[in-house]
């Protein structure tokens, strides 16, 4: 006998004493009606009884969004932090936006090289777009 018959005996034990119902055709209840489909999902919905699943998704997804295009402001201070980790290596949590995924992604590292003219940073060998940091922050 094969492995796959003796696991399936083993979780479907004796089922002889019921074979003079098993191959009886299905009768609808008569007592109650039958419930729509969506009914039945809204009452069997696994994940809507979680407490803060919803939230959860949320966060999830703010890293699957469309591309942020970052102020002025924004690109000064991101500038004037990879600067600073020029003179001070310090290991920095990245959240930029990687163009081959379409995704915002996370990076933990330390700065190695800053490409001016391509427009460029280096982070434990992964190049990143300057344009495309959202923020820099002192990994924990």
């Amino acid at each position: 006998m094969d492995e796959k018959k003796l696991i399936e005996k083993q979780i479907f034990n004796d089922t002889s004493q019921y074979q003079d119902i098993m191959d009886r055709p299905y009768q609808p209840s008569k007592r109650h009606l039958a419930m729509n489909q969506l009914d039945r999902a809204a009452q069997f919905a696994p994940f809507g009884a979680l407490e803060g699943f919803k939230d959860l998704i949320q966060n999830k997804t703010s890293d699957f969004a469309r591309k942020k295009y970052s102020s002025a402001e924004d690109e000064q201070l991101i500038n004037r932090q990879l600067r600073y980790l020029q003179i001070h290596p310090k290991l920095v949590d990245v959240t930029y936006f990687n163009d081959a995924s379409g995704y915002y992604e996370h990076l933990t590292g330390r700065l190695q090289k800053i490409e001016t003219k391509k427009g460029r940073v280096s982070f434990d060998d992964t190049s990143i777009v300057i344009l495309n940091i959202r923020s820099i922050k002192l990994a924990k």
